[in-house]
């Protein structure tokens, strides 16, 4: 009884912002939506053919804009609309692992900043039972 309430907190709770509209960003939001029931928010500059059709997360269209700086101001203003949760990013591209990287002052404020190889070893995600 305690592991699904606890996973039914978790549903609210945390917030994971994967970074890449790609394939493996699509497989990596199944995973989480088929572990923990959470739905992903997929963000990405350049809309994905699978984006809209894809039932274990929602896809947010990033601006188009070559400084990282301005694309953590619309990661910041998208956590900003949600209160009291958890968000996570994994950056599944090098383009955004550099941005992460880059940012990771400014965006550790407000997010947890995972890899996608660590996400379901060492993330906040993996604690859940």
């Amino acid at each position: 009884m305690k592991d699904r309430q606890a996973r039914e907190s978790a549903r609210e709770y945390f917030v994971p912002y994967i970074l890449g509209g790609s394939a493996h960003a699509h497989a990596i939001a199944a995973q989480i939506y088929f572990r923990y029931g959470i739905v992903s928010l997929v963000c990405d500059q350049h809309p994905s053919p699978i984006g809209s059709l894809d039932p274990f997360c929602r896809y947010v269209r990033l601006s188009p804009a070559s400084d990282s700086s301005l694309i953590a101001e619309q990661l910041l203003a998208l956590c900003a609309q949600q209160s009291y949760t958890l968000p996570i990013i994994i950056p599944v591209s090098k383009y955004y692992e550099d941005l992460a990287e880059a940012e990771r002052e400014r965006l550790e404020h407000k997010f947890v900043i995972s890899s996608k190889e660590t996400l379901f070893s060492s993330s906040p995600l993996a604690n859940i039972p």
